[in-house]
């Protein structure tokens, strides 16, 4: 690309910002066509930038309905909350929706996670997790129904379920090991998430544990990719000087 329409891509991208900015949260932006003969570039040209802003999670493109503009994500830091807590500290209001719960005997895979005896009855519970009404993540949770006798699902409708298990079970959830991997969503799992069929989207697996130690939840969430974003600080290990000096004298043999 040439320096000239390299600059003139950048300065598309800045008016497409501004447009971005004076519209808002869920605004929707004007036809290709109109966005065109407004900037007067050409409709590959300006295509082209709209995607790289939809990368960048700025603009959401539903298909038949146009090009809005995206919330920003939310930045989830590795604290132990549950997305109730996490959305309030936010300022966001959360809820649910209890897509199915049943109960089911533990295979192998689920017995090895949970800590239990295959066969064992767990409890599995579906929600679809939403902000301020927008749908944020799919979540799948698995416990061991003894553990947990009388557990109404509907009940996290509204309500958190740490809380709910810390509250009348007394299981107080102390510390959690967490999976995070990239994926696709399928045609379901995005029609309930409200974007297109295999967006990009997170799945995290978590282990729950209880301060005792033993397991009470196994989580598998998938998140919106577009509106979730972890972050994560890392540290470099502090080297002594007389550990330097040893790797040094190491190297020399």
């Amino acid at each position: 690309m040439t320096p000239d329409r390299n600059q003139k891509r950048e300065q598309l991208k800045l008016r497409l910002l501004e447009l971005i900015q004076q519209n808002g949260e869920g605004g929707r932006l004007p036809p290709e066509r109109e966005l065109s003969e407004r900037f007067e570039v050409a409709r590959e040209t300006l295509r082209r930038c709209l995607r790289e802003l939809e990368l960048d999670g700025l603009l959401q493109r539903r298909q038949g309905a146009g090009t809005f503009v995206s919330g920003q994500p939310v930045v989830k830091q590795p604290l132990l909350m549950s997305f109730s807590e996490e959305m309030r500290q936010r300022g966001l209001v959360p809820s649910s929706e209890v897509l199915s719960s049943r109960l089911l005997a533990a295979g192998a895979k689920l017995a090895q996670r949970l800590k239990v005896m295959p066969g064992t009855q767990l409890l599995e519970v579906r929600r679809l997790r939403l902000a301020s009404d927008e749908p944020m993540a799919l979540e799948t949770v698995y416990l061991v129904h003894s553990r947990v006798p009388g557990f109404d699902a509907a009940v996290l409708a509204t309500g958190s379920l740490y809380e709910l298990l810390e509250a009348r079970y007394g299981l107080q959830i102390r510390a959690a090991s967490q999976q995070l991997q990239a994926t696709v969503l399928n045609e379901e799992e995005a029609g309930a998430l409200g974007v297109a069929p295999f967006s990009p989207s997170l799945l995290v697996e978590r282990l729950s544990h209880a301060g005792s130690g033993e397991v009470v939840e196994y989580a598998k969430t998938l998140y919106r990719a577009d509106r979730y974003r972890f972050e994560v600080q890392v540290m470099r290990p502090i080297v002594t000087t007389r550990e330097a000096v040893e790797v040094e004298e190491d190297g020399d043999e």
